[in-house]
């Protein structure tokens, strides 16, 4: 059986490299900085190694699985995920980057390595968001190295519950900033400034609320997460400053 395991690795060289160096010792091989093959008669000390980094354990499986809940949409298991792992020339912009994963429903698991649903399409009909395949290409397309494997899953499901929370800050952060920008306009439009230029403002947050609007329905039939007091505080948000502006 493959196993993998990824974490989140310390800021301080010193501490990476000597990690690093204790997993090939351990027999693992290295795919992408922090992210490992390794053998799974060594798990237990793998983990060992890795346990104040939180260490994700992943393995590879045949069939395409379901996630799983508990009680009151309490996730237990996220299903088969594909992992991507990628390397950006240093040339490019991070927020070229960061804009295209705006458009990804994914998980994030550490630095360049995310994980996507491996049923996408199941949750994206109308194939506006990015999957897997979009995001490999994108990072192709900047010239950039990727790796990408399918059907994997989580095998230490503990760790579940700080990746979706991290996946709520996500989404809710983009609400917040919607709202902020709306705030900052609407004021604008009181003091009697430049109408242009806070129609063009508006009309980015419209796309940015479009966009986050589309990713929170995918979470939502994918993992059952609710974002809808989220949504609805930048919809008003959005709409505030649509009223005053039209009415100049």
């Amino acid at each position: 059986m493959v196993l993998y395991v990824v974490y989140r690795a310390s800021k301080e060289f010193k501490d990476r490299s000597v990690l690093a160096r204790r997993l090939r010792e351990l027999g693992c091989k290295q795919l992408h900085r922090a992210f490992w093959e390794i053998d799974e008669e060594k798990v237990y000390k793998v983990l060992k190694v890795l346990e104040k980094n939180q260490p994700i354990l992943l393995k590879r499986v045949r069939e395409i699985r379901k996630p799983q809940f508990m009680g009151y949409n309490e996730v237990s298991d996220l299903g088969s995920l594909v992992i991507v792992m990628y390397a950006a020339p240093k040339e490019v912009k991070k927020g070229k980057i960061k804009n295209a994963l705006k458009r990804a429903p994914c998980i994030r698991l550490r630095r360049s390595v995310y994980a996507f649903s491996q049923k996408h399409s199941l949750f994206d009909k109308d194939n506006k968001l990015v999957d897997a395949l979009k995001f490999a290409d994108f990072i192709k397309g900047i010239q950039g190295h990727v790796k990408v494997i399918p059907r994997v899953v989580i095998v230490n499901t503990n760790s579940i519950g700080r990746l979706l929370q991290e996946i709520r800050e996500r989404v809710e952060g983009e609400s917040f900033d919607i709202v902020r920008c709306c705030k900052e306009l609407y004021g604008k439009a009181l003091r009697g400034c430049d109408v242009r230029l806070i129609k063009d403002s508006l009309s980015k947050n419209k796309r940015r609320f479009i966009t986050l609007k589309r990713i929170a329905a995918f979470y939502e039939k994918w993992l059952k997460m609710d974002f809808s007091r989220s949504l609805m505080k930048s919809y008003k948000a959005v709409k505030k400053v649509n009223f005053i502006v039209n009415k100049k």
